[in-house]
């Protein structure tokens, strides 16, 4: 077995990525990609050399360290003996005849060696353009993904990572897990990972495939809007696993900066970029990893500053959710008792899967992520330990909002899990009461007594979950559009009762909606064992996009007074997707004024920051901030509930 370098050489930078036209930026990505191993590092940078999206997306996944699974040697049991790359078995999905452990034994000539694509999101694309087409990559992904030797944690040990155009032909390259020592491949691009190459079938529809590949994914130029879309796509499709966010730009320039971790600008030695085109700070195994992105040319233009406005106070509401305890047991307590056959089910279907697996299959056809079934096995949510109670932080952000005369509505977005829950198992509550997570509704009992304003979209959102269409996505962790249209529904009439709400507008505008169709593939999809991802089509959907009074498809406005908070879930259909068709495009419409919209994927507890980050000026210019939080954050989020001050 050849010996493995733990190096990355700045001559292989500068063969990569060309001559320093970045200047100090592209010395800083040199210094800082001289000592990375993907790994273990902290920091990984890529450079954007063409405004596509294939290498908008290869430069984020290229030797990026949140990519790498971490395995501990210990949990793994090799075969008998090494495993040369002529018995490694892939059979017709990589022809040993066609295997290679350095590149520059496959038949990719220089041209189209600069012309890499990342293998997942190529495939994420290619399969929401033509499942039929792209199907025999999926299978071929997910039969090398298998070859696990017979060790089942639930993490591949081989990994499509890259693949390149070679005529009609797309040639793959495939990386060791670092902990796997029994595979006798080469680490010929010296990069600490032992890879090898070989082509992958392309099947009956090869020629229409590489057409699209070539002239879309691989050729067509993107506008600097595409370019940040795609990258807040990535983000989110990382998010489930990586816990990916795309930072803000005011954090990026420069970078570090006084909120970079100590052990990250530790690693980058004194590297500083000055402009980097976008930066994506990932979590997988609670420390920071961060993505650095540098694009050839351009400054990044301003956000206009919003406008200041007026103010004025808070709405009086019941608190209905001690009335549930009464009528479900007499306590939140006797309450989540009587679920116990319930959540025996839910504890089966996650021993079902290593916990490594993070994507499950429920009845009926219903895809589930693992934090959403780890949430309904929660208890009361106040007694988590390490500040992950967050009861504190959003009791102290309703006071600081309530002494500067500006409002808040808190809407606890529920999980698929709680709205379907009888696809989780035979004894869950039928007709969905009571619900399945007592503790929630503890939660909002405390903080309605505490003055905090509350959406509650659990009890519409069960009444009308009968489909289809359903209220989420059978195989993605988000809601549908119907979803985000009802929810967008119950908090227009919410905001119309505030005193204000007449005087902001006297005459609503006038929108409407356009409906357009689109196919999107799960999140949820990736999340499963390799072997059965293939299986899974995109699924074809519909949505309202909203168009304002002058036929222009809505945008959200930073100079409105009133601010959306929120994760993916606002983010999905507005931000990606069709666009223009998401929960603030519906709240607007419900509301006939547009809102500001704040969000970051996986950020409802923390996305008080983005807030702050604007300064006390534009903070006072609103009237209401409305905090949207996924209901699975509430349980053991991945960073603490702090309280966040609000500049004065």
């Amino acid at each position: 077995m050849r010996k493995r370098s733990h190096v990355l050489l700045v001559a292989m930078v500068v063969a990569a990525y060309g001559p320093l036209a970045l200047g100090d930026d592209l010395g800083a990505a040199e210094r800082v990609m001289a000592r990375q191993h993907p790994a273990s590092s902290h920091v990984s940078v890529g450079v954007i050399e063409a405004d596509t999206l294939a290498s908008v997306e290869h430069a984020a996944a290229h030797r990026n360290p949140a990519l790498i699974a971490r395995v501990d040697p210990e949990d793994l049991t090799p075969p008998a003996q090494p495993v040369a790359l002529s018995d490694i078995g892939l059979g017709e999905v990589m022809p040993t005849e066609t295997l290679a452990d350095r590149i520059e034994d496959t038949p990719l000539t220089e041209a189209e060696l600069e012309r890499p694509c990342a293998w997942a999101p190529m495939l994420k694309h290619a399969l929401e353009w033509s499942w039929d087409a792209a199907e025999p990559l999926a299978v071929a992904g997910g039969e090398i993904a298998a070859l696990t030797w017979g060790n089942n944690l639930g993490i591949p040990l081989l990994k499509p990572t890259a693949a390149w155009l070679h005529g009609d032909e797309l040639w793959v390259k495939v990386e060791v897990n670092p902990a796997v020592d029994w595979v006798e491949a080469d680490d010929g691009d010296e990069d600490g990972i032992a890879e090898f190459y070989g082509r992958v079938p392309m099947g009956p529809e090869a020629e229409a495939l590489s057409t699209w590949l070539r002239e879309e994914y691989i050729g067509r130029k993107l506008t600097r809007t595409e370019m940040e879309d795609a990258l807040f796509e990535l983000a989110s499709d990382w998010y489930p696993r990586l816990r990916t966010v795309v930072l803000e730009p005011e954090m990026t320039r420069p970078w570090p900066n006084d909120e970079t971790e100590p052990e990250v600008v530790e690693e980058l030695d004194g590297a500083v970029f000055e402009n980097a085109f976008a930066i994506l700070r990932s979590a997988p195994y609670d420390e920071p990893i961060y993505t650095v992105l540098l694009r050839r040319g351009g400054e990044t233009e301003p956000a206009p500053a919003p406008s200041p406005l007026a103010i004025v106070p808070c709405l009086w509401q019941p608190n209905p959710w001690q009335a549930e305890a009464a009528q479900w047991g007499g306590s939140f307590e006797a309450w989540a008792d009587s679920l116990a056959p319930f959540r025996r089910d839910v504890q089966a279907l996650l021993n079902s899967q290593p916990e490594a697996i993070k994507g499950l299959e429920g009845l009926y056809d219903f895809l589930f992520f693992r934090g959403d079934l780890e949430y309904l096995m929660a208890g009361d949510l106040r007694d988590q330990p390490d500040e992950r109670d967050p009861y504190p932080a959003i009791v102290d952000f309703h006071q600081q909002l309530q002494a500067r005369g500006i409002d808040m509505l808190v809407v606890f977005i529920p999980t698929k899990a709680e709205v379907y829950a009888e696809a989780l198992g035979d004894n869950a509550p039928k007709g969905g009461r009571p619900y399945v997570q007592p503790y929630t509704r503890k939660l909002m009992a405390e903080l309605a007594d505490a003055g905090v304003q509350i959406v509650d979209l659990l009890p519409a959102f069960v009444d009308s979950r009968n489909g289809p269409p359903y209220l989420y996505q059978l195989e993605d962790t988000h809601w549908t559009n119907r979803g985000a249209r009802l929810a967008a529904k119950l908090i227009g009439d919410r905001v119309k009762q505030y005193g204000w709400y007449a005087a902001l507008s006297p005459n609503p505008a006038g929108y409407s909606t356009r409906e357009v169709t689109f196919t999107r593939l799960g999140d949820i999809v990736p999340l499963l064992p390799p072997a059965e991802q293939a299986a899974h089509r995109p699924a074809e959907l519909t949505a309202q996009q909203v168009m304002g009074p002058d036929g222009e498809l809505y945008v959200d406005d930073p100079g409105s007074p009133i601010v959306m908070l929120g994760d993916s879930f606002t983010g999905v259909f507005q931000l990606e997707d069709c666009k223009h068709a998401g929960l603030s495009a519906h709240v607007a419409k419900e509301i006939g004024h547009p809102v500001d919209l704040i969000m970051a994927q996986g950020s409802g507890p923390t996305i008080r920051t983005r807030l702050a980050r604007r300064g006390a000026e534009v903070i006072d210019s609103k009237k209401l901030v409305i905090w949207t939080v996924v209901s699975r954050d509430l349980h053991d989020y991945w960073s603490p509930w702090r309280e966040v001050a609000l500049p004065e």
